[in-house]
């Protein structure tokens, strides 16, 4: 009687896993026109598509903070923008729609994502008075820092 090997099984099931991605996806099909590319079949599009949240660059200019995120294909009515004295949270949606019509073929797709994120600032800023912009694809939030007041007070030795 042999010993169960799990790792054996986890080998198993790889191969398994890649032989059903190789027929699913093999280029010989995919070139005889049988399977649809994986595109087609609904699958990501690479970066055409957003893909979870945004990147963003946190920047210190002195006397504020400056918040830049690349959100390509969102339109500037579906990005959401709040601030507080110490976080930032931009939320957004994206709809894709293509549709293609020709003799004794119709095609329609559509995608739908939304996301949020959350970005914590090392500093205090004032949330009444941050200002967002959005062009070209670059959503820019200006946040004021807050003065820091370092008011001492001398005291006496006793």
């Amino acid at each position: 009687m042999a010993m169960w090997d799990p790792w054996r099984e986890f080998s198993r099931m790889e191969r398994e896993m890649r032989r059903w991605f190789d027929e699913l996806w093999g280029i010989k099909e995919r070139a005889e026109g049988k399977l649809p590319s994986p595109e087609r079949a609904g699958l990501p599009m690479g970066r055409r598509e957003l893909v979870g949240t945004p990147p963003v660059d946190l920047i210190d200019r002195g006397d504020s903070l400056v918040l830049r995120s690349e959100v390509p294909g969102v339109k500037k009515e579906n990005l959401k923008v709040s601030v507080t004295e110490d976080e930032v949270s931009i939320s957004g949606k994206v709809e894709r729609k293509r549709e293609a019509e020709k003799e004794n073929y119709y095609y329609a797709e559509r995608s739908y994502s939304a996301w949020q994120r959350r970005v914590p600032l090392p500093v205090k800023v004032h949330s009444d008075k941050a200002k967002a912009k959005y062009e070209d694809g670059v959503l820019e939030i200006i946040l004021p820092k807050v003065e820091e007041t370092k008011k001492g007070k001398e005291l006496e030795i006793e």
